[in-house]
């Protein structure tokens, strides 16, 4: 069976590009359940962003951790589904980040029944919702209409089983 690799572009399928956003407007926070938790690349070489250390792991113990073969996340990485940091020597390494999205894509592999096609649409779908929300909220001066974009957000990701943006 022959592989994808990022960027190749399927027979029959063309190739969807994200929502345009500008530098500033980049998804920058993944949704974690009650709360968002940086997810840049200070935040994978051990700074939050809050003075404080964040927990990165070899693919070894992150592969434990989610009871999950290596090389599944070598293939989830490949596809460019996650983006773990690196070392100088090039091993990777994985963030709390890391490790909540690889059990976002399982949620939506096992109880959703998506493909890992449909899994990489809904979380372009989820960070596009994001960009979306902001902009909606920045472009307007009104905080009540803002606040009913985030809501309408949060109840159309919730109808889809996705988790809400910020």
């Amino acid at each position: 069976m022959q592989q994808r690799r990022p960027g190749q572009v399927q027979a029959g399928r063309p190739r969807q590009e994200s929502y345009p956003a500008p530098i500033a407007d980049t998804p920058a926070l993944w949704p974690n359940g009650g709360g968002l938790v940086p997810n840049d690349r200070m935040a994978r070489n051990g700074s939050a962003g809050r003075g404080e250390p964040e927990g990165v792991y070899i693919i070894s113990v992150a592969a434990r951790l989610l009871e999950m073969h290596p090389q599944t996340l070598r293939k989830y990485e490949r596809l460019g589904l996650i983006n773990p940091g690196r070392t100088v020597g090039m091993l990777r390494l994985y963030s709390e980040d890391d490790l909540r999205k690889v059990m976002l894509i399982r949620h939506l592999m096992d109880n959703l029944g998506l493909n890992l096609a449909g899994v990489e649409f809904a979380l372009k779908l989820v960070d596009n919702l994001n960009v979306f929300s902001r902009r909606l909220s920045r472009s307007t001066g009104d905080a009540a209409i803002a606040e009913r974009v985030r809501h309408e957000v949060a109840l159309l990701c919730d109808s889809l089983s996705l988790p809400t943006p910020d």
